[in-house]
């Protein structure tokens, strides 16, 4: 894999305004064993997840402490309302996240956070949009001297 220039990964650590999504993503053999495994409301909660780490900067979410789990399960919908409703959603939320895990749809970092492959991919494709967009627009031609 070829090295990525610096500037492009600066740029791809910036959150995205929005990022791809394919018309078929249900028929990703991962999103199927996540239709399976959770249905249409743990298939909800994965896109939700997608796009808070599109708008996150580095694109990965801490999943450290309990306080994190909390702030993760609100954010995807999974924040659980009544008697020992912190407890029961930190539970819910770790056991969804270790499934995205184990299907291949989330990755761990090593540093307490979670991260998607493919939201990176997506993250690079933007960052060298960035950059090229900063060099303004093509460099000019040279026009041949139609005199000689």
């Amino acid at each position: 894999m070829a090295a990525i220039p610096k500037d492009v990964h600066e740029q791809a650590q910036e959150p995205m305004a929005w990022f791809q999504h394919d018309a078929n993503a249900q028929q990703d053999i991962k999103c199927q064993r996540l239709l399976m495994r959770r249905g249409n409301e743990g298939y909800g909660a994965y896109w939700r997840l997608c796009e808070l780490l599109a708008s996150t900067k580095h694109h990965s979410i801490a999943v450290d402490t309990d306080e994190d789990w909390l702030i993760l399960a609100g954010a995807i919908g999974m924040r659980s309302m009544g008697a020992f409703d912190e407890t029961v959603s930190i539970a819910e939320t770790r056991d969804f996240i270790d499934c995205l895990l184990e299907i291949g749809l989330l990755v761990r970092d090593g540093k307490g956070h979670i991260e998607s492959e493919r939201m990176c991919k997506n993250a690079l494709y933007f960052g060298k949009q960035r950059v090229n967009g900063a060099k303004g627009g093509r460099p000019k031609k040279k026009q041949e001297n139609p005199q000689e």
